[in-house]
This record gives C-alpha cells, structure tokens and sequence, in this order.
C-alpha cells in the first residue's frame, strides 16, 4: 500500500547551511602514523572496523603492520594498539583486514594470517594461522572465515567456531583466482578478478560449493561483491582503470541481471564497494570516496564525495578502502599515501537510531528511504516501512527532532512535543508499508532534517505493539 503524505514537509524543517570541505561530506579526523611515504601507494592499503564494548574501532593495515583506533569520538581518534605484521618482500604490499566478534583477522601476501584480540585492552595479537592471502571475508552466519588469494589460486574457509585464533579448514575452492568475495546466508559471491567474473556459489549443503551462475562483469577485471540486506541486489567494482560499478537483480541466482552501471565522474578507477541499506559507499583511487544512492537500481545517483589526496587520472593511487558500517553513520577511509581519514556525509545517506522493538517472529520494524536520496526537490522521495506483521494497522511518525521516551512498552524516537506528522495506514500481505514524502523545491529546506519512525499493532510485541529505531536523514540541496 502506497501512501502521500498530505502536508508541505516545509513546514516543519528548519535548514543549517554551512560550509563543506568535499561535495555532501565532511572531514571529522585524520590519522597519519606513518608520516613520510617511501612511494604513492605502499603506506596503507585495507580499511575496516568493528564495534567492541560499545566502542566504535577503526582497523588500518598499513605497510608494517596494523593500527587499531578507537573512533567513539570521531572527530579524535586516540590510538588503541599497533600489531606488527609480515614485512614486504617486494616494494609493495597488500594487507587487508575483516573481523567478526571480538576479533579481527589481518592478510597478508608476505605471510600467515593474523587473529587480533579486538578485546584486550590494548588489542593484541593472539595467533598467526594458516598461509597468505589476498583479501578477507567473515560470514556472521555461520561464523566462517574466507580467505581469499595468495598462497592458493582460489580460496580457503575456516570454521571460527572451533577456534577464533586456531580455526579449523574446512574447505578450499580452487576452480579460479578468488580476488574477493562475499558469504552471507548460504551463499557466498566470488570476485574472480583474472576470469573477469563473479561466481555466485550455494554454500547451504557445505562444505559443498555449488556453482549457481557465473556472470562476466563489463569490465572483465572483477574487483570486489557486496549485495544488499536482502540478497536481490549485487554490486561489482572493476578494477580496470577507469573501471565502473554495475549492479545487477540477482532474486534469481541462477540468472543474475544487470540493471545499471555507475563511474566515477572523474574517470577513476573503483575499488572496494559496500552496501548499506540504500547508499552504496566506495573507494575510488585518486577520486577518493564516493557515496551512491541505489533506492532505484536502475538509476544509482552520486550522493557525496571526499578526496582524500590530490592526484588525479584512472591509476592505482589515492584511496584504498571506505568502511561505512559503524552504527554512527561515520566513514574510515584508507589512504595509500596519508592513512586514515573519519568523514561523515552531510546529507542524504540516512542513519538509524535509539531503540527498537521487536515483534512477531522476533522481527523489528524498519524504516529506510525509497525513490532517490532526499534533496531539495525531490517529489518521489519515500519512507517504507517493512519487516512488521502482514496486514498489522501502523502509524508512521515523522518529526524535526529525536527522542528516546519510553511509553506502552516501546520506545518513542521521534519528538512529538515539536512539529511532527503522523501517518495512519497498514502494511501489506508482505508486512510493508510505502509512505510518499514530497520534498518541495525550496532552497531553505538543504540542510533540514527528516526524522521518522514506525509503529505497528503487534500481538507479539509488548501491550501489543513492535516498533523500528529511529530514521534520520539530512536533506541535500
């Protein structure tokens, strides 16, 4: 069921303008250990983090080791712990990093794996393990470590459940170079850069792989795959240069379609690409970060950018890694020559906040955004509410300002006692709610923002009702 929103959202938002460092983006910190750079791209290379004890970390390989931060305060990040790693044996290197739980697993060309005890205080190292590999990935469904390149052509996946710092090997996949790759959900999505492909593997019956489609990308250099929360969408990077995104439906894993390609403005190659929700966050060379709206695939919109470095073209230079996934909407940005950027989009990539409320089968309501970022002007922009119970009656809350009021059982995120909206209706069969929101073409609303939070009647919340976090998104001119 698709809703308008009957009121003009002018009329209860309030613009901030101010003046920005990079186009929608803000610079919070920037962290250099390693000052001085023997070349353009041998200083750092990976970018990750991890949430331990509450605290927001930043994980950055870098040509001698590793740095951990802790990034709680993103405008100072205080630094944790450095874990020395394999020394290169050539002039470059490649170290990459993953975690899962309270530990991180580091890569290596030049060595065995690394298993960091994100825990300790401060982080140490706690084991070495298996033999080097190009890249890294955790599968929090199963608590698998895929190891990707290096010592073997294809992969190796080790089962943390026996050992987060002696893990058991319990398959290898072989048929191709793996240069990166995706497991979530039974099924892992392979980046085979040499090939020129991804391969999308049913991992349900493992330690059995089952080839489901293999799909040569437009650039024929496969980089890396992330798919959506939902697995119907998939994003390649090829790293050709000047290389692209594309984006493909893959409700059918058996016959992945692609819907879209997206470049960098500039010409510059893509790297490393992350879905979260709606927004694709990238690392783009000498273009350095980009934020990408995908609510409508077929049409993916540049949200914002930061360059972290001044050189230009379609080389190998510039920005490694962008790690988006922290709970507080912040960016960690690999830079090969100047290390660790925190930025922060001003608009259009939206976070979630405070507390929510399960419900029927232990699921939470969710509000994210639909048809195009919100921007001045933007008439089909939308909230949509899902994951509440088929058919359950819901009130859609839209306001100017956060709360966390406790009252029937769930907590309020959105401040009623200022200017707010509410919205009646209910989900659908699927349990989804589609709400328009008009943003009028009103130059004053840039810089406003939209906070917005779902309630549904739910005979398996408590009294009766479930409830999503929070929604906040700031709106770009």
């Amino acid at each position: 069921m698709s809703l308008i929103l009957k009121f003009a959202i002018g009329t209860c938002l309030t613009a901030s303008l101010a003046a920005q460092t990079a186009v929608n983006c803000r610079l919070l910190a920037n962290r250099n250990p390693l000052t001085g750079a023997t070349g353009s791209r041998n200083n750092y290379a990976g970018m990750w983090g991890a949430v331990i004890g509450g605290r927001e970390l930043a994980i950055l390989p870098a040509r001698s080791g590793t740095y951990i931060y802790d990034c709680s305060n993103p405008g100072n990040p205080v630094q944790l712990a450095m874990i020395p790693g394999p020394a290169p044996t050539n002039g470059t290197y490649w170290r990459e990093a993953a975690s899962l739980g309270n530990y991180a697993y580091i890569s290596s060309e030049h060595g065995a794996l690394q298993s960091i005890n994100l825990a300790a205080n401060p982080p140490v190292l706690a084991s070495t393990f298996g033999s080097s590999a190009h890249s890294l990935q955790c599968d929090p469904t199963n608590s698998r470590l895929w190891a990707n390149g290096g010592a073997v052509n294809g992969a190796r996946i080790y089962d943390l459940t026996t050992s987060p710092t002696a893990p058991t090997l319990r398959a290898t996949y072989t048929s191709a170079y793996v240069h990166d790759c995706f497991p979530r959900d039974g099924y892992c999505y392979l980046a085979q850069i040499s090939a020129g492909n991804f391969r999308i593997l049913d991992t349900r019956n493992f330690p059995t792989l089952t080839t489901l489609s293999t799909v040569t990308t437009p650039g024929s250099f496969t980089h890396n795959t992330w798919t959506n929360k939902d697995a119907t969408l998939l994003v390649t990077t090829d790293e050709n240069q000047g290389g692209c995104l594309a984006f493909y439906d893959i409700t059918l894993k058996n016959l992945p379609v692609l819907l879209s390609t997206w470049c960098s403005p500039s010409g510059a190659t893509v790297h490393n690409a992350f879905i979260k929700g709606k927004v694709v966050h990238l690392s783009s060379y000498t273009a350095g970060y980009y934020a990408v709206d995908i609510s409508e695939p077929a049409t993916p919109r540049l949200i914002c950018s930061y360059d972290t470095n001044a050189r230009t073209g379609s080389g190998y230079t510039g920005c490694w890694g962008a790690y988006p996934l922290q709970p507080s909407g912040t960016v960690y940005l690999a830079d090969m020559e100047f290390g660790m950027f925190v930025v922060e989009p001003t608009c259009g990539a939206p976070v979630e906040y405070g507390t929510g409320t399960p419900g029927t089968g232990g699921k939470t309501p969710v509000v994210d955004y639909g048809g195009g970022f919100a921007q001045v002007g933007r008439s089909t922009f939308k909230l949509e509410c899902t994951d509440m119970p088929p058919n359950a009656p819901a009130a859609l809350f839209v306001g100017t300002a956060a709360a966390s009021t406790p009252i029937f059982g769930i907590t309020l995120n959105v401040d009623l006692a200022l200017p707010y909206v509410q919205v009646l209706g209910s989900a659908n069969a699927q349990g989804r709610l589609d709400v328009t929101v008009p943003i009028p073409a009103q130059a004053n609303l840039a810089g406003g923002t939209i906070y917005a939070q779902v309630v549904a009647a739910d005979v398996a919340g408590p009294q009766g009702l479930s409830a999503s976090r929070g929604f906040r998104v700031a709106i770009c001119p």
